[in-house]
């Protein structure tokens, strides 16, 4: 005999990475029941382990996206960085800077380690009740 459970849900997301899971936060948010694939849990935040050499510049847009979906505290609480200044360039004569005193802002945004990123919305998708 073999038992199944069937499980509804009105949206699958294949990938439980940063993109993914900021998606399945937002729309469980929203009122929809979510399932996320993804192989394996991201591990636990530790912060006496070195930092992850992948990371993220994340704009204050985005700041405000995780602040929306109620992760940013826990995710500042863990590990992030303020940049005030960044510039690129792909050869001598294409260069950009971008600058918050020219802009009258304190921060551009944050560097954040992407498993940090990761860990801040897994916990919130884990502790949602529309999440699977």
């Amino acid at each position: 005999i073999i038992a199944m459970t069937i499980h509804v849900t009105d949206v699958a997301i294949v990938g439980g990475g940063m993109v993914g899971g900021a998606l399945a936060l937002g729309l469980a948010q929203q009122g929809f029941t979510v399932t996320v694939l993804e192989k394996a849990a991201p591990p636990a935040f530790d912060p006496a382990s070195a930092p992850d050499v992948r990371i993220s510049a994340i704009s204050a847009a985005s700041v405000g996206l995780l602040k929306s979906l109620g992760v940013w505290d826990a995710i500042r609480a863990m590990r992030v960085h303020a940049y005030r200044r960044l510039e690129t360039w792909e050869w001598e004569s294409a260069h950009v800077a971008f600058d918050a005193a020219e802009l009258k802002l304190p921060e551009l945004g944050y560097m954040v380690e992407n498993k940090v990123l990761q860990w801040g919305l897994w916990q919130a998708l884990a502790a949602h009740e529309a999440v699977t």
